[in-house]
């Protein structure tokens, strides 16, 4: 089966381009986030005047190669989440651990 004009043209074009970044050294990453964080690095770049999220991506990558030891790791390290287990919340939770589960009660049942 022959390919049409149009399919035989981006077939070229798809060729030329991967020769491109070929010659270039550029490669393809796809990166898969949550919304959430999608939605942090939009800010990001709105804050910071990025145009694109690969400028924002290798902006932060050659930061950190370039950071001394210990900055670099205090920039991947994540703050905590401020959650703290209290006095009391800790008594609750033993409190459920240690109740014995209802013999009579049916898990299948509603």
């Amino acid at each position: 089966m022959e390919k049409t004009a149009a399919a035989k043209h981006s077939a070229d074009y798809r060729a030329r381009q991967k020769a491109e970044k070929q010659k270039l050294g550029v490669e393809i990453l796809k990166v898969a986030v949550p919304v959430g964080i999608n939605r942090h690095l939009q800010k990001l770049m709105k804050a910071h005047g990025f145009k694109n999220k690969q400028e924002l991506y290798q902006t932060v990558v050659l930061s950190l190669v370039g950071a001394e030891p210990d900055e670099a790791k205090r920039m991947l390290t994540l703050p905590p989440s401020g959650f703290v287990v209290t006095e009391k919340l800790a008594r609750q939770l033993k409190e459920l651990g240690m109740a014995d589960p209802d013999p009579d009660a049916d898990a299948d049942e509603e």
